[in-house]
């Protein structure tokens, strides 16, 4: 029984560093970061969408 616990509390651990952390790092770029105006973003939004 204790070797499910550690093995689950490593699972746990490895889904932080991976949403968590690398999220953050990695991942940091948002419409609010790129665009200033809600024009833009809708702009960026609709033509992403619709990309032939």
């Amino acid at each position: 029984m204790k070797l499910g616990k550690k093995l689950w509390l490593v699972i746990a651990i490895k889904l932080i560093i991976m949403f968590g952390i690398l999220k953050i790092f990695l991942f940091n770029e948002t419409l609010n970061t790129k665009f200033e105006t809600n024009e833009e973003k809708s702009d960026f939004v609709i033509n992403s969408l619709t990309k032939e």
